[in-house]
């Protein structure tokens, strides 16, 4: 690949990334914030496991491209209940997805709070870097919020000015 086609390639990258980001909606919720009352959780090696099985299979329908199995995975959370994706976050999701098709993904962070509020941070690489001095940026950054209720783990979508998660013990 030539200097110029390895610019033009982080260039367009980069310039996705800000498309997407500033297609984002803020949107201020209060109704679905998490009241600070609620007590921390009791967290198990087995709920780290099946929050990263989740997460592997979400990576495995986003690596076969099947973008629908893998929305079928997302929910969103109001009033304590989980409901399927609103269409308009649907579109917004399966677009990114569509648009940038990372060759793997890594779980970079995992914040546990409380049953409504944790956190998984993740990368999606774009491509191998050619060698120890290629400093090309190869990761886009993700986010999902695992949600447990009723003693099972679901994933709803990641609110970009959530600041509940600020304060929280990292697990990695």
């Amino acid at each position: 690949m030539t200097l110029k086609n390895k610019f033009l390639t982080t260039f367009c990258a980069v310039l996705l990334l800000l498309v997407m980001f500033a297609s984002c909606k803020r949107e201020a919720k209060v109704e679905g914030q998490i009241p600070a009352t609620e007590e921390k959780m009791t967290l198990s090696a087995n709920d780290t496991t099946k929050v990263m099985d989740l997460m592997h299979q979400y990576f495995d329908f986003l690596l076969k491209k099947d973008f629908d199995g893998a929305m079928s995975m997302i929910h969103q959370l109001r009033n304590d209940s989980l409901l399927e994706a609103d269409p308009e976050v649907e579109e917004h999701y399966k677009m990114g997805m569509k648009l940038m098709a990372p060759i793997r993904y890594e779980i970079e962070t995992m914040i546990f709070e409380t049953e409504r509020d944790c956190l998984v941070k993740y990368s999606g690489v774009l491509f191998e870097k050619e060698g120890e001095y290629d400093n090309r940026p190869n990761k886009m950054f993700y986010a999902v919020k695992p949600v447990r209720m009723n003693g099972e783990w679901y994933l709803t979508v990641s609110d970009k000015d959530d600041m509940n998660t600020r304060d929280s013990k990292i697990v990695q």
